[in-house]
């Protein structure tokens, strides 16, 4: 039987190759390209790039190694890399990136960003970008594509498949009943219309993935003897069996007092999610940790956070290692980290009006992939000629 590395040089048993090549950083991984044409070939083969993020994503979960990929700026955005040390000291800074200042990022995942832009088209324009190793591929259109009332997108991987799954849920009007689902597999490179859940969006913001699963906050109308109510609860769809699936709040939040609000984060201490419940005109806020993912009765408030002074109470966009939060402040719009207990703030010289911050794994994802006979558009910048 053909090895799974077919071109494997005879010299070089291919469990060690493995059990060697992928623990290392993708920077090192560039420069061994340059030793070979048969390491060049290897590095690029399909199986090694998904085994060394298997492996880069278990040492992320594992050690101290942990990184944020940060995009912030006023004017110009900018885009880095930091260690999710003390300092926050700045690991790479990102140079490539295949658009301009007016996108949104939806996600990351396995080293991919996901981004979209419909500023200048009533279409939906979407991106997966490694900025690792510079390449890029421009999605072909949505099936639905009409500028919609609302809007929320989720990316995420199917390991079953070895497959990069774009989720992208649309209201066209505030008065339409059903939503309308459509989801983009990289693999077969297109879109396919799905049937809708029978729930609302509850606001545009990106999903949250965990577990195979993207995750955001939907609501459904119960009428009570005439008099109408919103039951808040999480969807979630599942990107191994293209399944949506409910995940019940605890009682206090699904339905909500005026003027609060709820989000939805990555607990990935706990491979779980988070769930950030704003109080009225963003006084204080709780938070809420589904320790056993799925679980309903092992929802727990974790922490209850006041306000940073006078400014209402800042974003949260995430966890640390350390247990700290990642915040974005409102009025100045600086990130920062807080302890959630002794509530000592760290501040890190990092501000802009436009901040997204996740963990993010470095991969060799986009290397290998070919799209309509040609490679995309961007080749790595270490990927150069291999000596012979």
């Amino acid at each position: 039987m053909m090895s799974k590395l077919a071109m494997f040089p005879y010299y070089f048993p291919e469990e060690i190759f493995l059990e060697i090549f992928c623990k290392l950083p993708v920077k090192s991984l560039g420069k061994c390209m340059c030793v070979s044409k048969s390491w060049n070939s290897l590095i690029k083969n399909p199986y090694f790039i998904s085994s060394h993020v298997s492996h880069q994503s278990k040492l992320r979960r594992t050690n101290d190694n942990n990184l944020f990929f940060v995009m912030t700026g006023r004017h110009e955005v900018e885009y880095s890399l930091h260690s999710d040390d003390q300092e926050f000291r700045k690991y790479a800074q990102l140079e490539y990136m295949p658009f301009d200042n007016h996108h949104s990022i939806v996600g990351a995942c396995n080293g991919l960003l996901c981004l979209m832009d419909f500023q200048f088209s009533f279409d939906s324009i979407f991106i997966l970008c490694n900025p690792i190793i510079r390449k890029s591929i421009t999605l072909p259109k949505p099936c639905l594509s009409s500028l919609p009332y609302k809007i929320s997108v989720g990316f995420g991987f199917d390991s079953a498949q070895n497959d990069y799954k774009l989720l992208k849920i649309t209201k066209k009007g505030v008065l339409d009943k059903y939503v309308e689902v459509e989801l983009y597999s990289l693999k077969r490179n297109c879109w396919k219309i799905l049937a809708p859940p029978k729930y609302d969006l509850y606001s545009d913001d990106f999903m949250v993935y965990v577990n195979e699963t993207v995750h955001w906050i939907a609501y459904e109308r119960v009428n009570n003897e005439g008099s109408y109510s919103c039951k808040l609860l999480i969807l979630g769809f599942d990107m191994r069996d293209d399944v949506f699936k409910e995940i019940m709040l605890p009682e206090r939040l699904r339905n909500l007092p005026h003027q609060s609000e709820i989000y939805v984060i990555p607990y990935d201490e706990l491979s779980s999610i988070a769930v950030i419940e704003l109080g009225s005109l963003h006084a204080e806020c709780d938070i809420w940790v589904m320790k056993k993912y799925g679980v309903v009765e092992t929802w727990t408030k974790m922490y209850s956070l006041g306000k940073l002074g006078t400014e209402p109470m800042p974003r949260v966009l995430g966890f640390r290692k350390n247990g700290d939060l990642m915040l974005r402040t409102y009025d100045n719009l600086r990130l920062v980290s807080r302890d959630p207990e002794s509530h000592e703030i760290d501040y890190f010289g990092i501000q802009g009006r436009r901040t997204y911050v996740c963990n993010y794994t470095e991969s060799l994802v986009l290397l290998d992939r070919v799209i309509d006979g040609a490679m995309t558009e961007n080749r790595a910048n270490y990927a150069g000629k291999a000596n012979r």
